[in-house]
């Protein structure tokens, strides 16, 4: 009886093709895996803010500066309102998800007023917002599987390995 000899895989974060779990740079793309260990979801949220999305990668490895319980918590009490994706800097998502709160908030408070204007208009929008909001389930389960991507961003302005690549096609 054969038994087959299955090797952990990754998935490179920049070009998305799945490799096995003793490579160290992607062949594809030239990213070194070991850069992820010292990137950092802050310069990412500082990058985004200032207009450059340049080297942000999102990624499902925890970064040292994101604290997995404190994701897990405000994906599950806060999620919501989007509050784990203002967390990690994932605001458009965060903001669809609050903007969705939102509406549902106001199609509850103006319910009756509402459905005296038009009944197919509330169910339209009570069920397109239910269908945003499974954006949070979705959250809460990839979070506690820890396969929720948060981005990072790779400082390759100080990179010796960068440099390094530099020095050899010059």
């Amino acid at each position: 009886m054969r038994t087959r000899n299955f090797e952990r895989k990754k998935t490179c974060p920049r070009c998305d093709i799945k490799l096995p779990e003793s490579v160290e740079v992607c062949p594809d793309c030239g990213l070194l895996f070991s850069r992820l260990d010292i990137a950092t979801n802050k310069d990412a949220k500082r990058k985004k803010k200032r207009g450059d999305r340049s080297f942000i990668l999102k990624t499902t490895k925890i970064p040292s500066d994101v604290s997995y319980l404190k994701l897990l918590l405000l994906t599950i009490f806060t999620g919501v309102l989007g509050g784990h994706c203002f967390y990690v800097g994932r605001y458009l998502r965060g903001s669809v998800l609050l903007i969705n709160f939102l509406v549902i908030l106001s199609v509850a408070i103006f319910n009756a007023q509402l459905i005296a204007y038009s009944e197919a208009l509330v169910g339209t929008i009570c069920t397109i917002c239910g269908f945003i909001m499974l954006l949070w389930f979705w959250d809460i389960f990839m979070v506690a599987l820890k396969k929720f991507k948060i981005p990072v961003a790779i400082d390759l302005q100080n990179d010796d390995y960068l440099k390094e690549i530099k020095q050899k096609e010059n």
